[in-house]
């Protein structure tokens, strides 16, 4: 069987298991999802995920899945996004950015790369995440993959007032 993924079912129980020493690495990248369908892995679209799995695995010897903090929808962008990964490697984690970089599609910019606890995951220990709607209302073909375009003029001090609303819950497990 030659996917490392599936090692540890191949061998028998007799035998000793071998001593892999796994690494965790956070990636910190922006992007734009203008030519995603969200960041997810799908199996007929491409993905943020797919692209970003695929350029680890060019660089480190063996399969590589990242894991995100969270997930986008078709078209969203990100300006901060961070996802994890494993390796056996020990990496310099400058060179292996600008490297990352330099595969990864031009739509998606890598900040960093970093040595992390083990135990640490990126979507279970994000201390927040911050979401930002842009709309306009006046036609700009440069904003219109960056921000919803509204055929009319909205009421903002109406829009704040119902926000104030949002204050009052504590409980957003549904978002």
């Amino acid at each position: 069987m030659n996917d490392k993924r599936h090692y540890f079912c191949v061998y028998e129980a007799s035998a000793k298991a071998p001593n892999f020493s796994y690494m965790r690495y956070f990636i910190t990248f922006s992007y734009d999802g203008t030519n995603y369908h969200g960041w997810q892995v799908q199996p007929n679209a491409d993905s943020v995920q797919a692209r970003l799995n695929d350029a680890l695995t060019k660089l480190l010897p063996e399969p590589t899945e990242c894991v995100g903090a969270g997930r986008t929808d078709t078209g969203v962008h990100a300006s901060m996004m961070v996802a994890h990964f494993d390796t056996t490697q020990n990496l310099d984690v400058e060179a292996f950015a600008f490297r990352l970089n330099r595969i990864v599609p031009a739509d998606i910019a890598i900040e960093k790369v970093e040595r992390v606890e083990d135990k640490m995951h990126a979507r279970f220990d994000a201390k927040r995440r911050t979401y930002h709607y842009f709309v306009y209302s006046k036609k700009n073909p440069y904003r219109r993959h960056y921000a919803n375009r509204l055929p009319y003029v909205p009421d903002y001090d109406l829009m704040n007032e119902a926000a104030k609303l949002l204050l009052e819950v504590e409980d957003f497990t549904s978002f």
